[in-house]
Order: C-alpha cells, then sequence, then structure tokens
C-alpha cells in the first residue's frame, strides 16, 4: 500500500523543481544571448 505524503514534503519537492526549471530558463537565455554575440562577433 502507498504511504501518503506529508504537504512539507510535496512543497519542498515542488520548490526544487521550480528553481531548477528557472534556473535552466536562465541558462538557455544566456546562452541564446551569448550565441549571438559569439555569431556577430564572428561575422
Amino acid at each position: 500500500m502507498i504511504e501518503p505524503v506529508s504537504d512539507a514534503e510535496v512543497a519542498r519537492k515542488n520548490l526544487a523543481w521550480g528553481w531548477a526549471l528557472f534556473g535552466l530558463f536562465w541558462v538557455l537565455f544566456a546562452g541564446t544571448i551569448g550565441v549571438a554575440l559569439i555569431w556577430l562577433w564572428l561575422d
């Protein structure tokens, strides 16, 4: 049988996933700008 999970544990896990996705967004955003600047520098 499945054990019930506390709300605090679920909230902690969701917060970790939220920060990870937020960080991934910034890495992709910065990478896009970086590639654009390198493209302009090499052009």
